[in-house]
């Protein structure tokens, strides 16, 4: 349902915005940008003659898939396209706040890089971006191609596509006034991840994982092969999913939730932290959430985030502080791959737990030792999912 006018005033006044500074470029205005872009060789990946050619004829239709490098990707039944046109007011006044709202939160918490990069895109305006355009401003900067989808996407698609170096984006702006989702939105995809790939350690991390998620199945295909029975490909199918799913832990602790040391202060670029205005201060100065320093270059390290479980519908009960970026970049496909074979043999934690060995810059008063949870599961006291499920699975691992 529609907000009426005074409705729309009401949340355009609450982040200092006039809605008549919400301006909806047309297309003729969108082509025109378009063009000027396509030109700039002054980039680290130009676009050449031919391709820029066949890329502004397509700018005609809605937006669907990157086509700037020789790479393409198959999106299957969750291939989606942006059909700017189709945009309302009330989604374009959503951003516009949003990016407001965050704007302030970004400036005083994001590290360096990721405010430097956010510079180089058209990210900070009153109007959702064009996906041609930003596409083609991405794969200028970086490499990178935006791929429209219509829903979340299984992981194994969403992996696969960055491997090929393909970002996932949907056509979903949160409702007017929403800080957090648990789903991705164009507000996350785009306000959140867009700059993080002009760090290069960041997205270097990103498509190693996207190649790692690929060797974990592509070993798993090779075992099914040699077995006869239903029973043992069903057990090789739980064993490869558990894996995957502890390198997606790795990801949601770097990617997606990380803090980076800066200048010896906490500094956000996790994309998910990013996107959200009222998480972006929380995660770095709440007394509640605990903070752990990590070296990725130590298998120790990196195997305590694919030990670590999570929630996904509410803030961080930890997060993990890089040491610097460079050391982000040791986070190889092979060590994936190994640390998560470690941890599928060793008990797993919940997002509270801090355990021996951990190097805490802070104890969040959320925070528990490894055992509280087993105690307050047999007692039968309230205990967050997380922390259930984790300690569920380690007693059945015990058996």
């Amino acid at each position: 349902m529609s907000l009426s006018l005074k409705e729309l005033e009401g949340h355009a006044e609450k982040y200092g915005l006039e809605l008549n500074n919400v301006n909806i470029p047309d297309s003729q205005e969108r082509r025109e940008s378009l063009k000027q872009l396509l030109l700039d060789t002054d980039v680290p990946f130009p676009i050449s003659q031919n391709k820029a050619r066949l890329y502004l004829a397509e700018s005609k239709k809605p937006f669907e898939v990157g086509s700037l490098s020789d790479q393409s990707i198959s999106l299957g039944r969750y291939q989606n396209h942006q059909d700017y046109e189709s945009l309302t007011f009330e989604e374009h006044l959503s951003w516009a706040c949003l990016i407001k709202f965050q704007s302030e939160a970004k400036e005083r918490y994001a590290c360096k890089e990721y405010l430097q990069g956010e510079n180089r895109f058209p990210l900070k305006g009153t109007t959702i971006p064009d996906y041609h355009l930003l596409n083609a401003r991405l794969y200028q900067q970086t490499g990178w191609q935006l791929a429209t989808v219509s829903t979340i996407i299984p992981s194994s698609l969403f992996f696969q596509c960055h491997r090929n170096r393909f970002f996932p984006v949907t056509t979903m702006m949160r409702q007017l006034g929403t800080d957090y989702l648990e789903e991705p939105d164009i507000g996350h995809d785009l306000a959140g991840h867009i700059a993080t790939f002009t760090i290069p350690q960041v997205a270097e991390v990103m498509n190693n994982h996207g190649i790692a998620h690929e060797q974990i199945s592509m070993e798993m295909r090779s075992r099914t092969e040699s077995v006869a029975s239903e029973h043992e490909t069903e057990a090789i199918t739980k064993e490869v999913e558990e894996l995957l799913l502890y390198a997606g832990r790795i990801y949601w602790f770097t990617v997606e939730f990380g803090l980076v040391m800066q200048n010896d202060r906490m500094a956000v670029f996790g994309a998910g932290i990013l996107s959200s205005p009222g998480e972006t201060p929380y995660s770095v100065e709440s007394d509640k959430a605990t903070r752990i320093l990590i070296d990725p270059t130590s298998d120790r390290d990196l195997l305590r985030l694919a030990a670590t479980d999570y929630l996904i519908d509410e803030y961080q009960k930890t997060y993990f502080v890089m040491k610097d970026f460079e050391s982000l970049a040791s986070i190889t496909p092979e060590r994936i791959t190994r640390v998560v074979n470690e941890a599928k043999k060793i008990p797993h934690l919940g997002w509270r737990d801090i355990v021996e060995g951990d190097n805490v810059i802070n104890k969040g008063t959320e925070a528990m030792t490894p055992d509280e949870k087993y105690d307050k599961l047999a007692q039968g006291h309230s205990l967050d999912e997380a922390s259930k499920r984790v300690a569920l699975r380690n007693l059945e691992t015990a058996r």
